[in-house]
Order: structure tokens, then C-alpha cells, then sequence
């Protein structure tokens, strides 16, 4: 009896430890009476991933991870492998398993993305894996580029912001401070100005008034000599066909006719022919002409000298009696007769 006690009490204890395995691992997801359906997959980071992560198909929980362990060949890979609960899903060779968000807070679980492939996996097999990035992640990658954008912008800032203190130092104020000055005055000459224009169109709005009457009268003479404008265009029309008539055409060629024969009666003068022409050319009747003017004066001369030579009167019979000459007559004929000499060749 004392030796039957110990058996009782050893097979509570195994009894109390298998059940202590079973419901651990049935408590973990594991199924240990079925474990020829597992399946593995190799990842670079298996992040939110343990033991005890659950595996979903469409939604629905068809798995558990059941180990994750290290490659031995030292390239730093993971091998997870999971077992399948539900027989009625067949994988098949080319079927993926992706590590994803499975809600908001971030817990990681694999799922199960069924291929195309006509030829099923085998228990044991290796299937292939890739990983979706985590939210944290994937906020950080939206969140990364504002925030170069951001530094980016805060170092354009910066550099304004210096260079605006840069050039707002004492000497640049008081340059704005005498240009704000200087467009203050130039404000109060065009202000000046305007009040002078002002005062000169009222001083001057009679003035104008006038002008502007003057140009309405000037107008209304316009219109009023419209006819009489009418009629002298008519006329310089009627003028000007007439001027375009077959008669001031024939005008027009008895004139050029006439000019013709002009400039050959002037090349025949310059020529010396004719009589007129032979007066202009030949200098020996202008010579003649010369001469007889001079024997003339000398005959005047002569005449009114000696009158008793050629008029002949006498009252009481007697002859008269020859003037004197005097010195300056004399002298004076002496100067004709060697200008006569000298003309003579």
C-alpha cells in the first residue's frame, strides 16, 4: 500500500506538469496534438513580433507564431515560424506572409496573403515574407520631410533675420529716416503745387471760358462755310480735269516745242551763228564800235572847240576868228589820240 502511495502521488505530479504545459500553451494559441502544420519565414526585422503573435487571413485568426530564432549562417536574419490552426486553409508555394499593424496601438501580427500558384506548400516549408511599416514609422517618414522642410525654413528665417539686423544698423535708419524725410517734402511741394494749379484755373476759368468760345464760334463758322468749302473742292476737282484734258496736253507739248527750239536758237548764239549770233562772237565790230564811239567824242570835241569850222556865221561879213585852245584842251586831246594809238594793233 505504502509502495502504490508513491506511484499515486508520482503520476499526480507528471499528470499536474502535462496539463501545466497544455494549458500554458493552450493558453499561448499553441495546439500541441497537431504540430505538423507549421510553417516558416524568414524576415530583416521582426519589430512587435513574439512568440505569441497571432496570424489572420482576411480578418480571421488562423494562426500562431510559435517561435522566432536567429539564422545560424550569421547574416543577422530571422526565422519566425507559425503554426496554422484552421485545416481548411491550403497554402501554396508561392502564398506571402507579411508582418503588418493589425489597430492602432501598434501591435504586430502576420498575415496570411494567399498566391497564385497551382502547387500547395508542404508542412515545414519556407514561405516567402516581407514587413509593413509600423505607424510609428510611417509617420516618421511623413513627419521626416517636414521636418527637413521645417529646419530648412527656420535656417531661411534666421539668415533674414540677420541680414535684416545687418542692414537696420544706425547708418541704414538714418538713411530711411531722411528718405521718409525727403518724400515728406516732396509731398509738401506737390501739395503746394496742387494748391498753386488750383488757385491759377480759378484766376484763369474766364480765360478759358473765352478760349473754349472762341473755338465753338470757330466751329460753328466751319460748319456755316461747309457749302462754300463743298464748292471750291468742286472746283479744284473741275480745274484739275481740265488741267488732265486732251487740250492742256496739247498746251503742255507746244510749250515743250517751243523750249525745243529756244535752246536751239540760244546753242546756235553761243555757237556765233546767224548775224546775232556773229554780233556776239566776233570782237572786231565791237573793235569798229570802239573806234567810231572815240572818233565821235573827238569830232564833239573838235566841235565844240573850233564851231567856226563847221557853222559859218557872220553878221557883218567878216570871218570869225579861230578860238584859243587852252591847256586842258590841249591835254586832253593829246590823251585821246594816244588811247587811239595804243588801241590800234
Amino acid at each position: 500500500m505504502k509502495i502504490k502511495r508513491e506511484y499515486a502521488i508520482a503520476g499526480l505530479a507528471i499528470a499536474g506538469i502535462v496539463l501545466l504545459v497544455f494549458g500554458l500553451n493552450y493558453l499561448k494559441g499553441r495546439d500541441l496534438l497537431s504540430s505538423g502544420n507549421i510553417y516558416h519565414v524568414v524576415y530583416d526585422d521582426i519589430s512587435g513580433i513574439s512568440s505569441a503573435s497571432p496570424v489572420f487571413h482576411n480578418g480571421l485568426k488562423v494562426g500562431q507564431v510559435i517561435s522566432t530564432e536567429m539564422l545560424a549562417d550569421g547574416s543577422g536574419r530571422i526565422a519566425v515560424s507559425f503554426q496554422l490552426h484552421e485545416k481548411r486553409l491550403r497554402l501554396t508555394k508561392d502564398s506571402r506572409v507579411q508582418i503588418y499593424s493589425a489597430d492602432l496601438l501598434g501591435d504586430r501580427a502576420l498575415k496570411v496573403i494567399m498566391g497564385t500558384a497551382a502547387e500547395p506548400a508542404q508542412r515545414g516549408d519556407t514561405l516567402q515574407g516581407f514587413s509593413e511599416l509600423t505607424l510609428t514609422d510611417a509617420v516618421g517618414q511623413q513627419i521626416d520631410p517636414l521636418k527637413r522642410r521645417a529646419e530648412n525654413i527656420l535656417t531661411s528665417v534666421d539668415s533674414l533675420l540677420y541680414t535684416v539686423q545687418a542692414v537696420l544698423n544706425d547708418s541704414t535708419v538714418g538713411d530711411i529716416e531722411a528718405s521718409f524725410s525727403s518724400i515728406r517734402s516732396t509731398l509738401d511741394n506737390l501739395n503746394s503745387t496742387s494748391r498753386r494749379l488750383d488757385a491759377l484755373m480759378a484766376a484763369e476759368g474766364a480765360t478759358l471760358h473765352a478760349v473754349l468760345e472762341n473755338m465753338r464760334r470757330v466751329t460753328a463758322n466751319l460748319d456755316s462755310y461747309h457749302a462754300s468749302l463743298s464748292s471750291t473742292l468742286a472746283n479744284l476737282d473741275t480745274l484739275s480735269g481740265d488741267l488732265a484734258s486732251d487740250r492742256t496736253r496739247q498746251m503742255l507739248a507746244d510749250l515743250a516745242e517751243t523750249s525745243a527750239k529756244l535752246k536751239g536758237i540760244t546753242t546756235g548764239l553761243e555757237n556765233g551763228e546767224g548775224s546775232l549770233g556773229a554780233l556776239l562772237k566776233n570782237d572786231t565790230l565791237y573793235a569798229n564800235l570802239q573806234d567810231a564811239s572815240k572818233e565821235l567824242d573827238l569830232l564833239l570835241e573838235d566841235v565844240r572847240l573850233n564851231p567856226g569850222r563847221y557853222v559859218h556865221l557872220s553878221l557883218w561879213g567878216k570871218k570869225d576868228k579861230l578860238p584859243k585852245l587852252t591847256d586842258a584842251d590841249v591835254e586832253r586831246i593829246k590823251q585821246a589820240l594816244e588811247e587811239e594809238k595804243r588801241a590800234k594793233p
